[in-house]
């Protein structure tokens, strides 16, 4: 099938009130793991990098990897940018076949946010590249900072008004909101505001996005999918997942040394919470 572009999905789960999870990638094992996974299931599915797995990998490396098995592939693949710090990075991507791209301007004044954002759409659209921003303030460095402080200040999440201008400035294809969650693990349960998330869905039309997936209760997810998020992001939960089957590997076989064997474990393993995440946001037999 191919690449096709974030709104291509995101438009068909916010109509079908499901999600279609996003997950971040490094290299070929994460790679083959999450889009074979997902066609056993006939689900859309979102291959996310952030700039840390861009650089880890090369873009053009790891942009022509994702492209040579969505080629193959029955369902619809997206190939994102998670997380673009600047607008050069966006570019870059988008010249590397990337047919999505967020620019997170959230750490900027909110009128700069809006400035830099139009700057990313007007030159994304224009190539038929979606456009993801973000608004308002989602925790922590893997977590870290947000779950040793308790939690966000109300005032540092996304304001429902405040979201409806965004939107409508920036002509943005999708808005990662800030409800409560946060990137890494958390420590005790998160607090997630689903009920910001329905004051944000009554005045934003365009698919809602939910960052710092790893590790939130099932039914909080379900909520927020019912509740308006169309894209679950998911990265920490599948390396760990992946880490856990080396660990697995190691101890069950430890004269085992032909990387093959250990990897097919890990991605057993990954491959497990990759249909767990289908499964919880309902996009299976979606594609």
């Amino acid at each position: 099938m191919g690449l096709v572009t974030m709104n291509a999905v995101l438009e068909k789960a916010k109509k079908g009130n499901y999600a279609v999870p996003a997950f971040n990638v490094c290299n070929l094992e994460f790679i083959k793991t999450v889009i074979e996974t997902a066609e056993k299931m006939n689900s859309p599915v979102i291959v996310a990098t952030h700039p840390v797995e861009i650089e880890y990998a090369g873009i053009e490396r790891i942009s022509s990897m994702v492209q040579s098995f969505a080629k193959k592939a029955h369902i619809p693949v997206v190939l994102h940018l998670d997380h673009g710090d600047t607008y050069e990075r966006t570019v870059d991507c988008i010249e590397h076949g990337y047919t999505s791209v967020m620019f997170d301007g959230s750490g900027f004044p909110y009128e700069e946010n809006i400035k830099r954002t139009q700057q990313v759409v007007k030159t994304a659209h224009a190539q038929n590249v979606s456009v993801e921003a973000e608004l308002g303030l989602i925790g922590g460095n893997e977590g870290d900072a947000f779950n040793k402080a308790g939690g966000l200040s109300r005032d540092n999440l996304t304001n429902p008004e405040q979201a409806a201008d965004f939107v409508l400035k920036t002509n943005v294809d999708s808005l990662a909101v800030a409800i409560g969650s946060a990137h890494g693990f958390y420590k005790g349960v998160p607090q997630i505001d689903v009920g910001r998330l329905s004051q944000i869905r009554s005045r934003v039309s365009i698919p809602l996005v939910l960052h710092g997936g790893s590790g939130i209760p099932d039914k909080i997810i379900r909520d927020c999918v019912k509740h308006g998020i169309s894209k679950l992001n998911i990265a920490t939960e599948l390396k760990y997942a992946y880490y856990l089957g080396i660990l697995k590997s190691i101890k069950e076989s430890p004269d085992e040394f032909d990387p093959r064997s250990v990897f097919a474990v890990a991605m057993k393993s990954a491959e497990d919470l990759v249909r767990q995440k289908i499964d919880l946001v309902g996009s299976g037999d979606k594609a």
